[in-house]
């Protein structure tokens, strides 16, 4: 989801468009130039890596015209046409900017609503609202009111002077939870808009804008300098040989010949092969293989017969994880087959198929489940994990599908079929990463298995569950258990607020049990409580008798850190 932003943003919140009920709508067919040159720099502060930049450059036309929506006013038909990005000295076609779309204004002259009639994910919807955003401005400056963009509402300052309008976003209220939520919020440090209005929309727009997305661990930022320009020479556009009632629109998807398939298959492979798509980053590289997805499936022979280098193929996998279309999915899950002799193909497989949000396809979900009854085959044992402890993942990242859920009933028949400890235990690991809490009263049934590996896989699953139930069954496990797997214990029960007695057990095991370990992870468990201050003194205290060099250096971050917040509270 972080990079995501990447191009949503080169299209996607600066700010608002038409508002005119005095528009006369038939006279009204406005066409502009747009140019968006975008940089972005995403920095992950768990990475001992630089920033990862991006300089990009959108450039494209546009079309709008009055349509009509049953018996509502004020909607608006717009589309792109010749569509490209410049990326240094790469220009390529941006096909997906082209669809035609609608949205309807208000009286005060900000978009309310969109209309799609292809069917888009909503990223693809985010990308082609942008560029209606371009338009948005507000018709009545004295009731100026917050507007609202793919990132959130934000509030906006307005002010005029002869024949234009100068336009500043000063502070988003409310992010965009969906589109955002890996960000805890957005800053505005730059925002600087010329607004030429007309009758028609506008004259021109332009502007610059920085924006800083903000989370935990990460930081993206987007500085953009925009312009948008009306055409005084008209071009053609199918926008405008299209009905103007959007419910006799069709959609544009149309299957291709097989002749364009094969057109598009020689394009493809041109694309990957014979260019160096590091260059490229990943979101847009992504972006720029959906105009092959009909024949994505292709790049199986590219990647098996190792016609691109290295560091390309990791490129390339990253850029079909973000694709995550049906057929990108099938490419992928197609990749674990067949493939046992090429482990790190494998890997990059899995590792990209976690990476998408969108319902599995039934034909990879086939695949997957095909793997899972037939045993996953690889040369490297530890390959051969990450398949079960991935499958968790893809559920985790792409709940309430049908075909998540052929998923999850398979991996519960499985376990409880299952004869062999290690098979168990990858199983057991994939529920604790799908987080559904449905399986903690089987999960919790292995916990006094005779295995010390299923049972210390049972203690990490309910540690990841994140419930009431799950950490109930783990203090009631610690109070009880026999000393075997105690750091797996300690480390998951630190995930939650313990409960008071059992937080004095856990500081009891930090002080005095002889195992340096368990007392390393009792020393961590506690330093994720967020109410740690009573402990402090003894663990004061207990910095005389420590002997353990990491424990020392441990209870001395505990003391000074502040408390974190959990996501989980256990209140006794």
């Amino acid at each position: 989801m972080i990079l995501s932003c990447r191009l949503n943003l080169l299209a996607a919140p600066l700010v608002a468009l038409a508002s005119f009920q005095s528009q006369a709508s038939a006279f009204c067919q406005p066409q502009f130039n747009f140019n968006i040159k975008s940089f972005t720099s995403f920095n992950y502060t768990k990475l001992n890596s630089p920033a990862q930049q991006t300089d990009i450059e959108i450039q494209g036309k546009l079309s709008v015209i009055s349509v009509k929506k049953e018996d509502e006013k004020n909607w608006w038909a717009i589309k792109a046409d010749k569509v490209k990005t410049v990326q240094g000295q790469l220009s390529m076609p941006l096909p997906n900017y082209e669809h035609p779309f609608a949205f309807k204004l208000n009286e005060q002259g900000l978009i309310t609503d969109f209309y799609f009639v292809d069917e888009l994910d909503t990223q693809s919807q985010d990308q082609l609202k942008g560029l209606a955003y371009y338009l948005q401005y507000q018709k009545n400056l004295s009731k100026v009111i917050n507007e609202t963009d793919t990132l959130g509402e934000y509030r906006v300052n307005y002010q005029q002077k002869d024949n234009a309008l100068s336009f500043t976003k000063v502070n988003y209220e409310h992010k965009n939870k969906q589109v955002l939520n890996a960000f805890s919020h957005i800053e505005v440090e730059k925002s600087e808009q010329r607004i030429i209005p007309s009758e028609c929309f506008l004259e021109s727009r332009d502007g610059i804008e920085k924006l800083n997305l903000v989370g935990a661990d990460l930081t993206f930022t987007s500085e953009q300098r925009f312009n948008v320009k009306k055409l005084q020479q008209p071009f053609d556009t199918a926008l405008f040989s299209m009905s103007d009632d959007l419910s006799l629109w069709q959609s544009t998807h149309i299957e291709l010949t097989q002749a364009e398939k094969d057109k598009l298959k020689k394009e493809l492979l041109a694309f990957v092969t014979e260019q160096d798509i590091t260059q490229i980053d990943a979101h847009t590289l992504a972006f720029l293989l959906k105009k092959y997805d009909a024949v994505i499936g292709e790049l199986r022979g590219v990647i098996l017969a190792d016609q691109i280098s290295d560091n390309a193929q990791m490129r390339l996998f990253n850029a079909l994880g973000q694709l995550d279309t049906p057929s990108s999915q099938v490419l992928l899950s197609g990749l674990l087959v067949g493939t046992e002799k090429q482990p790190q193909t494998q890997f990059r497989a899995l590792r990209a198929l976690t990476q998408g949000h969108h319902a599995l396809s039934q034909q990879a979900t086939d695949n997957l489940l095909g793997l899972l009854n037939d045993g996953f085959l690889s040369q490297d044992t530890e390959v051969s994990s990450s398949f079960y402890m991935t499958l968790g993942i893809l559920l985790n990242n792409r709940v309430d599908s049908a075909t998540a859920q052929q998923l999850s009933q398979a991996i519960v028949e499985h376990i409880t079929l299952s004869e062999n400890e290690n098979k168990t235990a990858d199983l057991i690991t994939a529920l604790g990463n799908s987080r559904d809490e449905q399986h903690v009263e089987l999960i919790d049934n292995y916990l006094t298995d005779t295995s010390p590996r299923v049972e210390k896989a049972s203690i990490r699953a309910l540690g990841m569950m994140q419930s009431d139930n799950a950490y109930k069954n783990l203090e009631k496990h610690f109070n009880r258990h026999s000393g075997r797997n105690t750091k797996a214990l300690l480390s998951a029960l630190g995930n939650y607020e313990m409960k008071p007695k059992t937080s004095d057990s856990v500081l009891n095991l930090a002080v005095n049990d002889n195992d340096d370990a368990v007392r390393y992870a009792a020393i961590n468990a506690l330093a994720k409580q967020p109410n740690n201050e009573g402990i402090k003194q003894t663990l004061r205290q207990a910095l005389r008798s420590e002997k353990s060099k990491r424990n020392f250096k441990a209870i001395v971050k505990l003391l000074h850190a502040k408390p974190p917040a959990l996501g989980k509270e256990n209140k006794g």
